[in-house]
C-alpha cells in the first residue's frame, strides 16, 4: 500500500512538472506573439503623456524652455505621422531581435542537450570497460597481480576535455575524482589504495544512465 502510494506521488509530480513545462512554454509564445502589442500600448501611453505635458500648466512654470519646446512640436503637423512611423518601426525591429533571440536560445539549448548526450554515450562506454576491468581484479588475488601492470581506460574523458563541464555539477566532480584515480591507478598497490573509488563506477553509471533518460524526454519534448 505504502509503495503505490509513493509511486502516485512520483507520477502526480512528475506530470505537474511536465505541465509546468508546458505552461512556460505557453507563457514564452504568448509572450513572444504580444510583445509588440504591449510595447505599442506603451508607445501610445508615452505620446498621450507628451500631450498631457505640452498642455500642463505647471510645466509652463517650473520649465518654460522646455513646454515651449514640448508644445511647438506637439502642435506640428508631423509629430502624429512621424511618431506612428517611428513606433512602427520600433516595433518591427523589436519583434526581430525577440524572433531571432527566442530561435537562438531554443537552438542553442538543443545543441547542448545533443552534447551533453554524446559526452554521456562516451563516458559510459569507457566507464563499461572499465568495470568490467574492475571486476576482472576483484576476481583474482594479490599475488597473481602483485607484479603485473594494471591499465583502465581514460581516452574519452581526456578526449572530451571541457566538455565535460556541461554535466551536471556533482556529477562532474564525481567522475573527476574517478577518473583521477582511474588515470593514477597502474599497479595491484595503486588499486588497494583506491579501491572504494574505483567500485563505486557503477553508482556514477546509474547516474549518468538517470541523466540520459532525463536528457532524453526533454528532447522529445522539443
Amino acid at each position: 500500500m505504502a509503495r503505490l502510494f509513493f509511486r502516485l506521488c512520483f507520477l502526480s509530480g512528475r506530470s505537474f512538472r511536465r505541465c509546468l513545462r508546458m505552461l512556460r512554454k505557453l507563457l514564452l509564445v504568448l509572450a513572444i506573439f504580444f510583445s509588440p502589442f504591449i510595447v505599442f500600448l506603451t508607445l501610445v501611453i508615452n505620446r498621450e503623456i507628451i500631450r498631457y505635458l505640452a498642455r500642463a500648466y505647471w510645466l509652463t512654470v517650473f520649465l518654460p524652455g522646455a513646454a515651449d519646446i514640448i508644445r511647438r512640436d506637439v502642435n506640428s503637423n508631423w509629430f502624429t505621422t512621424g511618431f506612428n512611423q517611428a513606433v512602427l518601426g520600433g516595433l518591427l525591429t523589436l519583434y526581430g531581435v525577440i524572433v531571432t533571440v527566442w530561435y537562438y536560445h531554443t537552438t542553442r539549448q538543443q545543441e547542448v542537450a545533443e552534447k551533453r548526450l554524446f559526452i554521456i554515450e562516451e563516458l559510459l562506454e569507457e566507464l563499461k570497460r572499465n568495470r568490467r576491468v574492475l571486476d576482472e581484479l576483484s576476481k583474482h588475488s594479490s599475488r597473481s597481480l602483485r607484479g603485473g601492470k594494471i591499465t583502465f581506460s581514460v581516452g574519452a574523458w581526456e578526449r572530451l576535455g571541457a566538455d565535460v563541464a556541461l554535466l551536471p555539477r556533482r556529477l562532474h566532480m564525481r567522475l573527476s575524482v574517478l577518473y583521477a584515480c582511474l588515470g593514477d591507478c597502474s599497479s595491484w598497490s595503486d588499486f588497494q589504495n583506491r579501491r572504494a573509488t574505483l567500485e563505486r563506477i557503477p553508482d556514477v553509471m546509474a547516474e549518468l544512465n538517470r541523466l540520459r533518460s532525463r536528457l532524453s524526454k526533454q528532447e522529445l519534448d522539443y
